[in-house]
């Protein structure tokens, strides 16, 4: 049991840290489109408004898939998939208003609009916030699903490994 204890911490540290990483490198991306240290050039754009498009599209069927199976519920938060919902939920709406417009095909030469710099800035920095907070969250007071569910394969499997013995 102490191992297995141990072996959820060191769990709940590395999952938590990567959240923490990843809201660390988003957030500071945000903050330096938003400030207009990096610039959104053609491409940014272009590249910008297809990913999030499918990713959007992504993130709301498994929102979806995640209310709808008991399965996944059991290893999933509701939490860390609510919270992305507003952002997908923006995206998809701001990237097919982008592509009936036609301004993300605009030639070069063009001046770039300020709102893909306020989006892609503020998509950032809303993930980047979030991500933290899970990371918090995860760590501190609730462990995540998955990392219970695979700290008991792993003392299960031990377990019979130790009988085979």
């Amino acid at each position: 049991m102490d191992q297995e204890m141990k072996e959820l911490k060191k769990a709940k540290l590395i999952f938590s840290g990567e959240f923490l990483l990843f809201g660390l490198v988003f957030l500071g991306l945000g903050i330096a489109f938003l400030l207009g240290a990096i610039s959104v050039a053609d491409w940014k754009r272009i590249a910008f408004t297809f990913i999030t498009l499918l990713g959007s599209i992504y993130l709301i069927i498994d929102f979806i898939w995640l209310l709808k199976s008991k399965k996944r519920q059991a290893t999933n938060s509701f939490l860390d998939k609510s919270l992305v919902l507003p952002v997908a939920l923006f995206n998809l709406v701001f990237d097919i208003t982008v592509l009936i417009m036609g301004k993300v095909f605009i030639g070069e030469g063009e001046t770039t609009s300020p709102w893909f710099r306020y989006v892609i800035g503020g998509d950032l920095a809303y993930l980047g916030i979030t991500y933290i907070f899970l990371s918090v969250y995860h760590y501190f007071f609730k462990v995540h699903p998955a990392l219970l569910e695979a700290t008991k394969e792993d003392a299960k499997d031990n377990k019979e490994e130790i009988t085979d013995k």
